[in-house]
């Protein structure tokens, strides 16, 4: 099955600063929340919400991921192993509930399989 993808290299190029700001912060966001929140290997004991950056967080836990959202519905997924790891579904939540993305996600109709092709053209 083929999906359309609306992102160009043109597109891509055009949106590196802001791409590169969104992964940046991603990846910021990603680290200081893991760094929060236990490691699992070590402790069992995983909490529900964590205070993080000033705010609290609600933990989902799905190994090995961690999904926080926040009271805002900010969400970030976070490898506990590779925080700076980039999903590319992840990254499109939050760019859409982070807020100050919208040239990223304006460029994304089609969701996760414009994001993808974006981090592709983009070396990410």
């Amino acid at each position: 099955m083929a999906f359309d993808v609306t992102v160009t290299a043109e597109t891509a190029e055009r949106l590196r600063p802001e791409l590169d700001r969104l992964v940046a912060e991603f990846r910021a966001m990603a680290r200081m929340l893991v760094d929060a929140l236990p490691n699992p290997d070590e402790d069992d004991d995983i909490p529900d919400e964590v205070v993080a950056g000033g705010r609290t967080w609600w933990v989902h836990w799905h190994d090995p991921h961690y999904c926080c959202v926040d009271e805002a519905d900010v969400v970030v997924e976070a490898h506990i192993y590779y925080p700076d790891l980039v999903d590319p579904w992840f990254l499109l939540q939050y760019a859409q509930t982070a807020g100050g993305h919208d040239a990223v996600v304006e460029a994304c109709p089609a969701g996760f399989h414009d994001i993808a092709r974006l981090l592709d053209l983009h070396g990410v």
